[in-house]
């Protein structure tokens, strides 16, 4: 039985050798990843100013807030593991962004609940129920 305790110990040591030099190139690749997704997300949005598209609110906005506050947190965290202070600094300027976008959504969502219970809809229930 010694040897067989001596050999699984021998391949658990090499697993964890193998991953502890896999996470960190993962995590910047993933990163490296998140990063090039910004440029078509500010696309996505910036047809509401050039087709003057009205921006209203809609509970899919909360699915663009949740990476935005993400890349951020991710971005300090690599940063500090892996000391690479310009991805700190990438994320700390990032976490103004995705705070920004938090306000916005989060004003939009309680303007929108204001107007629909509040002061009431505007639109008439029959036409709610219509396709």
């Amino acid at each position: 039985m010694g040897g067989e305790t001596r050999v699984s110990d021998d391949l658990v040591q090499r697993a964890r050798h193998a991953a502890w030099g896999l996470a960190p190139g993962a995590s910047v690749l993933f990163w490296s990843f998140a990063t090039w997704l910004i440029p078509p997300l500010v696309a996505a949005g910036w047809r509401h100013r050039t087709h003057r598209a009205p921006l209203r609110y809609d509970p899919t906005l909360w699915s663009l807030v949740f990476p935005l506050g993400m890349y951020p947190v991710a971005g300090i965290y690599l940063g500090r593991a892996d000391h690479l202070p310009i991805v700190g600094a990438v994320g700390f300027g990032e976490l103004w962004v995705a705070l920004g976008v938090w306000v916005l959504v989060i004003a939009a969502m309680a303007r929108h609940v204001w107007r629909a219970v509040v002061v009431g809809p505007s639109v008439p229930p029959q036409e709610l129920l219509r396709d």
